[in-house]
């Protein structure tokens, strides 16, 4: 054997071993009745980000912003990637990155009138409370 060959199980010995990554996403869906309107949450938690999907009917995407805290400004930056910077998804995208610390992605499909937009951030605020582990 020459310099340099080995024999197919001393290579396999000497390669190292990688362990099985860990999923690192998840799916929580709560819902609640808000108002006059059946509303659905989904978070999809990954690592250091998750997307909030609110709406009350299945498989429609509505306005869409990700937002996110910088290390350079006191307030979080947003970019609305479907609407305008006036909808409903840019300001909780807003309120829950200075929150969580974390980028967010919240997608809107829902029509807020009168005191249905406080009602929907409480309705989030308390799921955020009760469970810091899905966002």
């Amino acid at each position: 054997m020459a310099d340099g060959e080995r024999v197919g199980d001393e290579v396999a010995d000497k390669v190292p071993r990688m362990d099985e990554p860990t999923p690192s996403i998840s799916v929580h869906t709560f819902h609640d009745q808000i108002m006059d309107s059946e509303c659905f949450f989904q978070v999809i938690k990954l690592e250091d980000s998750f997307h909030l999907w609110i709406g009350n009917t299945p498989a429609t995407f509505g306005s869409f912003t990700v937002a996110m805290q910088t290390k350079f400004d006191k307030l979080p930056s947003s970019v609305p990637l479907i609407g305008g910077s006036d909808s409903p998804s840019n300001s909780l995208a807003l309120q829950l990155a200075k929150k969580t610390g974390k980028q967010v992605f919240v997608s809107c499909n829902l029509a807020f009138h009168g005191q249905m937009m406080p009602l929907v951030e409480k309705r989030i605020s308390q799921e955020l409370n009760k469970h810091p582990e899905y966002f």
